[in-house]
């Protein structure tokens, strides 16, 4: 991280109005969104797979996934990374066997069209329903996962990213445990922040296993405010990122206000971001 021309991304649905009760979704209406992206001056997306919105989601059909480039190159927007957030409704682990050999299928799938689209990274959560917290179920995820996920990879231009509410050195023995470059950490510093996590440490621990970043600020224990105003140091996260050589993506998952003008909190919270960055360079 040498300079303020980061390859800054945007979460879908964040700069249109919004449509569901849901802080995060996959908008019907996502084309708006890409023109609007590049005015911005973000340079690609991470799409959004969820249950909700499947069946309307382009990227399960040939046709769909055409259009989604021809959007992708119309407005110079990258198709970078898709987070599938199906799992969060939809736990992956499941005590039935069929239906756990449905949900490795289901994923299966996903690599395959994700790799025809071009995107260049999953983003797997482990949160909410998803979430995995006892050694059983860690060594359960890490047993299924090498088994029938990781043999796979080596077919797909395509990484596969974790974001846990885990400590960093339960994240990293998952990722030392599957033992593949193309399986890394996504590093949520607002998520962080709210589970008490010192950045610093995160990222110090988990190091060249680091893939990619999520920005949002949330207080401790608490939800999304705007950047700067809850419990996330982002002067000291982008200092330990510098440190660790960190060239990954950063994905803006920032706050959203229902009733406030999105546009105008995600330019500052750009500009935040660059000054910021611009301190440590300069310094």
């Amino acid at each position: 991280m040498n300079d303020i021309n980061h390859k800054f991304l945007l979460i879908q649905g964040r700069s249109i109005p919004q449509t569901d009760n849901s802080m995060q979704y996959f908008p019907s209406n996502w084309k708006e969104e890409f023109p609007i992206i590049n005015k911005l001056g973000f340079s690609g997306i991470e799409w959004i797979y969820d249950k909700k919105s499947e069946l309307s989601n382009p990227i399960l059909t040939k046709t769909g996934r055409m259009e989604m480039l021809r959007v992708s190159k119309k407005n110079n927007v990258n198709l970078e990374n898709i987070v599938f957030d199906w799992f969060l409704s939809h736990p992956f682990l499941q005590k039935n066997e069929l239906l756990q050999e449905k949900n490795v299928e289901k994923f299966q799938s996903l690599m395959q069209s994700c790799s025809d689209v071009g995107f260049r990274r999953i983003i797997f959560p482990l949160l909410d329903k998803n979430k995995i917290n006892s050694d059983k179920e860690i060594n359960n995820f890490i047993k299924i996962f090498d088994k029938k996920i990781i043999e796979q990879l080596d077919s797909f231009d395509i990484e596969i990213h974790f974001e846990t509410s885990l400590s960093p050195e339960k994240e990293k023995r998952i990722i030392e445990s599957l033992n593949h470059k193309k399986i890394k950490i996504c590093f949520d510093m607002g998520n962080s922040a709210s589970e008490g996590f010192d950045p610093v440490k995160v990222i110090n621990i988990l190091g060249n296993n680091l893939g990619s970043v999520h920005i949002k600020d949330r207080k401790i224990g608490g939800s999304s405010v705007p950047l700067g105003q809850g419990d996330v140091k982002f002067l000291r996260v982008f200092q330990s990122l510098r440190l660790i050589n960190f060239h990954g993506p950063i994905t803006f998952q920032i706050y959203r206000n229902k009733d406030s003008n999105n546009i105008s909190i995600l330019k500052n919270s750009l500009t935040f971001i660059k000054e910021t960055i611009s301190k440590i360079v300069n310094d």
